[in-house]
């Protein structure tokens, strides 16, 4: 069975659309380009005109430094007159009101320490004069003794907003007033015209509170306001920077101050922001044109060469189809070389494969004969509709009649119901994408019977990788299974054998063992007679004789229950064995035979809470058999050392011999079935032993020690590993 592809061409672009994607996809990137060099420059020139804009700033706050400290000096100087100093200040009042034009100040004030207003020339001498109410310039030059500046206030005088430059008048060290030159908005625009900025700039010189001290625009309405609280906060904070903000007037404009380190007073220049992005905006119109233009010439080229190509194309679509019947047709004139090219290899292709189906229809033929003579069922299942076909071989396997519709279902039902779950998770896998599986299993007949099928199977998978169907085979391996389970039952026979034989050899030394517990019942059952023979007897010494023959008793009947399960033909099922306990059991089995043949056994126990998961009968055989070869192999006496411990994720047990060792030409054959060393042996001891152990998961194998002597060494897996690996048990 086929299914057929999603007809996903519907909506697949076609090719005008496909090249007119091309165009763009050519032109668009190199105008990307252009327009990231055209940003970069940009932010480049405008860079430098920040930097040199921050220049003109620092030029404008030096100046301004530059007029206040002169104003400061020629203060001093005036200072220091004699009038003042002898208290004429109607003489003082006439030269001070002499130097108000050569210093270029509104007026000159003489204030008291207390905040009196002495003198103004703006008053003839003598007129009442306003007391000041705050004078943080007073009181700074007060506790400095050092001329400074005020930030901007109304004057009390003038009643606008002005600045003051004072310094201290000193008399006999002490200093006794202030004189004050009085300096107006308009005394200080000369600072802002000497830059001769582009007039549509805006300039400002602003004191430590943010008002302005003088002003390029509109300095009349805007002398001593406050600008906004952004570029206070910016002016607070670095003595030079740059940022986006608004004028009082409203404007929209990048600010760049440089703030004076001697007054605090800062010089701000804001370029418009309309001057900054113009050329920007300009040259990136100027870009859009082109590409928009070049992108039209790109799309009616894409669409002239791509109905052309379409054309072409859709000409062979009709010879296309053909090839997949099988036919010919003629391939009609084209426009490009290549899809002339294309019709030649439809016309090849369509000889291809008429030659191809009548390849495969042979091919099939011999695969059907081949099939039918192997006995092979050929079957396929989709696993998306679960659709199931079967060759006539493969129904006839299953029970199926011929013309019967197949199911999974009906499949599962006829497997047989231990094997269902088992098959049931193979078929699940194939669903999940498992590449291949081979499972073996049986299948009910109609009259009652059974039959082994071994089902090989592998999955396909779609153009995205999705499990499709599977296709296999099954045949029937009833033979060789029935084969198998005779062999198997054999070999459990031949070991049983073995046990009885190996039980055999220590039949006089478990005797011994069983004569112990025996002779000491005997022992306290006459001890209890006489105590009983007394007048009065004590019964307290009648209660622990009667307890020791209950012990003795109960020893023996442990003796009695090893032996029967060694005896046993059946097996045990797996157990959580603890390993020091399995080892302490055998040593008590072996105990009695090693002593008459002059030999000792030292259990070297591993670390607490090591177990396996095994059958106590057959593990016990294995330790027992590798026990007495060693006793073979150590006959002149001393010392045999049984060992468990952990490596890794397994339990070791190992017995060291310190006999002759082994012959190096022998080593690798010893647990070769039916090959011995001894005069009495079969040959089966080692090879049944390997097949326990592998059998449990585990390995058995044998080295000679470095110095004499022999070692067997048998590692399986820690419980918890093997009850996690879900495998069978063994």
């Amino acid at each position: 069975m086929s299914s057929e592809p999603a007809p996903t061409w519907k909506h697949a672009p076609g090719v005008r659309a496909s090249l007119a994607l091309l165009v763009v996809a050519c032109i668009l990137p190199v105008a990307a380009v252009a327009c990231f060099l055209i940003v970069n420059f940009y932010h480049k020139e405008r860079a430098q005109l920040i930097e040199h804009t921050v220049s003109r700033a620092r030029a404008v706050i030096a100046a301004t430094d530059h007029d206040i400290e002169s104003t400061q000096l020629a203060l001093q100087a005036l200072s220091s007159s004699a009038m003042l100093l002898s208290g004429d200040l109607g003489g003082f009042h006439q030269r001070a009101s002499g130097l108000v034009g050569k210093l270029r100040a509104d007026s000159i004030v003489l204030i008291d320490t207390d905040g009196t207003l002495l003198l103004s020339t703006r008053r003839p001498f003598g007129a009442p004069l306003a007391r000041l109410g705050r004078a943080p310039l007073l009181q700074r030059i007060l506790a400095s003794g050092q001329p400074g500046v005020s930030d901007m206030f109304v004057g009390p005088v003038v009643g606008k907003p002005i600045c003051t430059v004072g310094v201290p008048v000193v008399r006999d060290g002490a200093i006794v007033m202030t004189l004050n030159a009085i300096l107006t908005p308009e005394r200080l625009l000369h600072v802002l015209t000497e830059q001769k900025l582009p007039p549509n700039w805006r300039a400002s010189v602003l004191d430590t509170q943010g008002r302005v001290v003088t002003r390029s625009h509109d300095l009349a309405k805007y002398a001593g306001q406050q600008v906004n609280a952004t570029l206070r906060q910016h002016l607070a904070g670095a003595s030079e920077s740059g940022l986006t903000s608004r004028t009082l007037d409203g404007q929209d404009v990048y600010v760049v101050y440089s703030r004076s380190a001697r007054t605090g007073w800062s010089a701000v220049l804001g370029i418009p922001s309309a001057e900054l992005t113009a050329g920007l905006y300009d040259t990136l119109a100027w870009l859009v044109s082109v590409t928009i233009a070049a992108l039209g010439a790109g799309m009616a080229l894409a669409w002239l060469l791509g109905g052309r190509i379409a054309r072409s194309v859709q000409a062979l679509v009709a010879p296309a189809r053909a090839v997949g019947g099988g036919e010919r047709l003629p391939i009609p004139p084209l426009h490009f070389r290549e899809a002339q090219q294309l019709g030649m290899a439809l016309h090849d292709a369509a000889l291809s494969v008429q030659r191809a189906r009548a390849d495969t229809r042979e091919s099939e033929q011999r695969l059907a004969l081949a099939a039918n003579a192997a006995h092979l069922g050929i079957w396929t299942r989709e696993l998306h509709s679960q659709d199931i076909w079967g060759s006539d071989q493969w129904r006839a396997l299953f029970g199926f009649s011929p013309t019967q519709k197949l199911t999974l279902s009906d499949l599962l039902a006829k497997v047989h119901p231990d094997d269902r779950a088992a098959v049931q998770r193979t078929l699940d896998n194939a669903m999940h994408g498992t590449p291949r599986y081979d499972m073996e299993y049986r299948v009910l007949l109609a009259g009652g019977g059974q039959r082994w099928i071994g089902s090989h199977g592998s999955v396909e998978h779609d153009a995205q990788d999705r499990p499709l169907r599977v296709r296999g085979v099954s045949l029937d391996i009833t033979p060789r299974k029935q084969a198998e389970l005779d062999v198997l039952q054999k070999q459990k026979e031949v070991t049983h054998l073995s046990r009885v034989a190996m039980l055999g050899e220590l039949s006089g030394a478990l005797a011994h063992e069983l004569n112990q517990p025996l002779t000491a019942i005997l022992s306290n059952a006459q001890a209890a007679q006489r105590f009983l023979a007394q007048p009065a007897p004590d019964l307290a010494e009648l209660a622990e004789i009667l307890a020791d023959i209950v012990d003795e008793d109960k020893r023996a009947g442990d003796i009695i229950q090893r032996l029967r399960r060694l005896f046993s033909k059946q097996d045990t099922p797996p157990q959580r064995l603890d390993a020091n306990a399995l080892v302490i059991g055998v040593v008590r089995l072996v105990r009695n035979d090693l002593i008459n043949h002059g030999l000792a056994v030292r259990a070297e126990l591993g670390e607490d809470g090591l177990a396996v998961d095994a059958d106590p009968v057959q593990l016990q055989q294995v330790l027992i058999n590798l026990l007495m070869n060693a006793c073979d192999a150590q006959p002149a006496g001393g010392v045999i050392v049984l060992r468990v411990a952990r490596v890794d994720a397994a339990v070791q047990f190992s017995v060291i011999d310190h006999g002759a060792g082994i012959a190096p030409d022998i080593l690798p054959r010893i647990f070769d079935p039916f090959y011995t060393t001894k005069a009495r042996g079969m040959g089966l001891g080692l090879s049944i032993c390997r097949s326990i152990a592998a059998a449990h998961h585990g390995t058995l194998w044998a080295q000679n020690n470095p110095e004499r002597g022999a070692s067997f060494h048998l590692r399986l897996p820690l419980a918890q590993m093997a009850a996690g690996a879900g495998g069978s048990a063994p």
